[in-house]
């Protein structure tokens, strides 16, 4: 770690911003795994085990990026999605899934665009799909 007592070329740059994320997810395994995945590259906001827990928790924290699972208790992601998307249009969305399934995917379209990752291939490419939902104009 550098000492701010002495001068560089650097010191006066600010640090970029991190994107905020917020995740969602029943198994705290996933969620402990996704969050160390991601940690270095983005600020994780917060963590949340169910959908009504993330609506609240987006409404507080208002994040760049929701990454969220499909199934969870209480309100299933996609319903939190629809609710926080009628109120929070500017938060972009990713949907953390196991579910491969065609019918899952046009569920998910229905609420509105996001990205849409497998757990499978989290590591490969759920950096990816948050930098490219942030690509996207609101």
């Amino acid at each position: 770690m550098r000492s701010r007592r002495g001068s560089s070329q650097h010191d006066g740059l600010k640090k970029m911003k991190q994107p905020r994320i917020l995740l969602a997810d029943d198994d705290l395994h996933v969620l402990a795994s996704v969050n160390k995945l991601l940690r270095e590259e983005f600020e994780i906001v917060d963590m949340v085990s169910n959908g009504h827990l993330l609506v609240e928790a987006a409404f507080k924290l208002r994040p760049d990026v929701i990454v969220t699972d499909i199934s969870m208790p209480i309100m299933s992601g996609i319903e939190a999605v629809r609710r926080i998307r009628g109120s929070l249009p500017g938060i972009r969305f990713i949907f953390l899934t196991m579910h491969a399934a065609t019918a899952y995917r046009k569920e998910a379209q229905s609420v509105g665009p996001a990205g849409y990752v497998l757990k499978s291939s989290a590591r490969e490419e759920l950096s990816q799909a948050i930098h490219d939902v942030l690509a996207c104009p609101t």
